[in-house]
């Protein structure tokens, strides 16, 4: 059976420190045919080292087409079980039951010899996510479970794991790229207020509160500070949740750790919602906020960021975001990847043609 899809693709710029060379050759060094983890057995990611029984994810079957390093991020977790509901006229209800990895036979087993049968695993896949690399231009199509963080911590350990260009604390960025709608606004009027969001704080036991107060050119902001917080009552755990994904966008992951958070609350409802108003006027300085905001709020939804400008302007989060729609064929449930691919690649040439994407000959 086949239909067509709409599919959204994100456009992220790879930003890699102290590196010469371009994001498409160093993962190409690595899962080549050549490369230093060429056996896909070799670079499969253990989500949570610590949990033996936690999923794992890897870049599965990649090829280049037309210059450009297409490839599957897939998520699986071994052993897993599948609910099976059988559909039967003239029953009072439908049995419930699982079906295991081990359980799954296809067609085309029968041609295979029970020695060959011996050395096969079969795994549910949880989810697929399908990339595609040019130089340091990245196109990502996203899925439920696997989104643009996801392969952005995965291309890190990999790079970590099998390449040899990071020193240290070196570490891969996904960067958005704002439209040239976004950019010719924000040199033209200055930022006057940047809003985060309007979403809970959580945390692994109870609700956390915190105020925060408008803050005078934030990029500034040393880490150890304390003047834009202001505590309702104490905390005892670390915020986590969408909320807490704002604010360690927003200020690092040190702010949270120099922060004393001692007693808990308990039935809270509350939310943050993070104010930040801007006071430089110049188009150097609007130009730094556009490169902060692309690189620090690059993994929260589109929704959770407003800008306001000077003059009453408003820039909305999917403004600070290349992305584009494509409609995509599948056959029997499953994307078709060569007519993805070729979509991602148009999709591509069309906003290098535009001149938003700027790609070397």
């Amino acid at each position: 059976m086949k239909e067509s899809r709409s599919k959204v693709i994100q456009y992220k710029r790879a930003v890699i420190p102290n590196c010469t060379a371009t994001l498409q050759q160093i993962i190409d060094s690595i899962i080549s045919e050549n490369g230093t983890a060429h056996k896909v057995s070799t670079r499969r990611e253990q989500i949570n080292p610590s949990d033996s029984n936690s999923g794992f994810r890897m870049v599965n079957r990649s090829s280049t087409f037309k210059t450009v390093l297409f490839g599957q991020l897939i998520l699986f977790e071994q052993g897993k079980s599948q609910t099976l509901m059988t559909i039967a006229d003239d029953v009072n209800y439908y049995d419930i039951n699982a079906i295991t990895s081990k359980q799954i036979k296809l067609a085309e087993d029968d041609a295979i010899s029970e020695h060959d049968k011996e050395k096969i695993t079969r795994e549910f896949v949880d989810s697929i996510l399908y990339f595609g690399i040019r130089d340091n231009h990245v196109m990502i199509v996203q899925s439920s479970s696997l989104r643009t963080k996801d392969i952005e911590n995965h291309l890190n350990w990999l790079i970590h794991s099998f390449g040899n260009i990071f020193n240290g604390d070196d570490f891969l960025v996904l960067q958005d790229k704002p439209t040239e709608d976004t950019i010719r606004k924000m040199h033209e009027s200055p930022v006057k207020k940047i809003n985060l969001g309007s979403v809970p704080i959580k945390n692994a036991d109870s609700n956390d509160v915190v105020t925060l107060k408008n803050i005078s050119d934030p990029l500034d902001l040393p880490v150890n500070t304390r003047e834009p917080l202001e505590k309702v009552k104490k905390i005892k755990f670390m915020p986590t949740g969408k909320g807490g994904d704002i604010m360690k966008a927003a200020f690092g992951e040190g702010w949270f750790n120099n922060l004393q958070l001692e007693d808990s609350l308990d039935e809270s409802n509350l939310q943050v919602n993070l104010e930040i108003t801007y006071f430089r006027k110049t188009n150097k300085d609007g130009q730094r906020v556009l490169d902060t905001l692309a690189t620090s709020l690059r993994n929260l939804d589109d929704e959770d960021i407003s800008i306001n400008l000077q003059g009453g302007g408003v820039i909305k989060g999917s403004d600070l975001k290349l992305s584009g729609k494509i409609n995509v064929q599948y056959n029997n449930g499953l994307i078709d990847e060569n007519d993805l691919y070729l979509q991602m690649h148009k999709w591509l040439a069309s906003k290098v043609q535009t001149g938003e994407v700027k790609v070397k000959n």
